[in-house]
């Protein structure tokens, strides 16, 4: 029973330092950055090698405002609070969150970034499919997409969904034990200042013997396996992606203020 205590101490300490990494982490660039997440290599029921959600850090949309809304934005936003008031329920262990009424009771304005955020709980990306989380994990190299433009274009879905909902600029930046990204709504360039962004998530990341909870690193035979399915990832994407994302990333890397 103590060790199982220990164990779980251990958990929740771990959480709580990448929580506070990734609050730092945004909280204290020159730019603003609207979200932070930490994926995580994971397996799935078939052993295949994915990333998925490990925390995240929401600080929201500088430029908000009350803009009124047409009725069917109102009638969407409703759906939203509720499918989030669900999410919210399951994240905290079926906690209430309804009024009595399965009304749920959340703020009247859910922002687009913001439901993108959340979604991502329930995010995968099989390392494979050349999503671009996956694509910077399996290169170990960072990757900074900005414009509207140039997300869209990419043959990645949750880029192009994250910019059908008002994002501007991805960012996700390999460690040694899984993917930092980051997203604004405001385009924030690639230059050499940037550089202390990503020198700054492999400090703070690779450093307090952070590791993954679900990956076993430490056991020979999985750590051979997840080499090998690293390695295998390049050659499951089709040419075209792989020149398509490059391309994008190199005119999005040339791009200065």
């Amino acid at each position: 029973m103590a060790l199982m205590q220990s164990q779980s101490s251990m958990e929740l300490l771990n959480q709580e330092t990448m929580q506070h990494h990734l609050q730092t982490l945004i909280e204290g660039a020159h730019e603003h950055w609207t979200y932070a997440i930490l994926w995580e290599p994971l397996y799935d029921y078939s052993g295949s090698l994915i990333l998925g959600w490990s925390n995240g850090y929401y600080r929201g949309n500088k430029n908000s405002n009350g803009k009124a809304k047409t009725t069917t934005v109102v009638v969407e936003q409703e759906l939203r609070k509720k499918a989030l008031g669900k999410l919210y329920s399951v994240i905290c262990g079926g906690s209430d969150m309804s009024n009595g009424d399965d009304e749920i009771v959340l703020e009247d304005d859910v922002p687009n970034i913001e439901w993108f955020f959340n979604s991502s709980m329930f995010y995968s990306s099989i390392i494979r499919g050349g999503d671009l989380p996956s694509y910077a994990f399996f290169n170990s190299s960072p990757i900074w997409v900005v414009g509207s433009d140039q997300l869209a274009g990419l043959p990645c879905g949750r880029a192009r969904q994250g910019q059908s909902l008002g994002l501007q600029t991805m960012v996700c930046i390999p460690w040694a034990n899984g993917v930092v990204e980051l997203g604004s709504t405001d385009a924030i360039f690639h230059c050499e200042d940037q550089m202390d962004l990503i020198i700054k998530v492999r400090v703070l990341f690779n450093s307090n013997g952070l590791q993954m909870s679900s990956l076993p690193i430490t056991e020979q035979g999985k750590s051979d396996h997840i080499l090998r399915s690293v390695l295998a990832t390049t050659n499951n994407l089709h040419a075209k992606d792989v020149d398509n994302i490059s391309n994008i990333i190199a005119r999005s890397g040339k791009r200065t203020l």
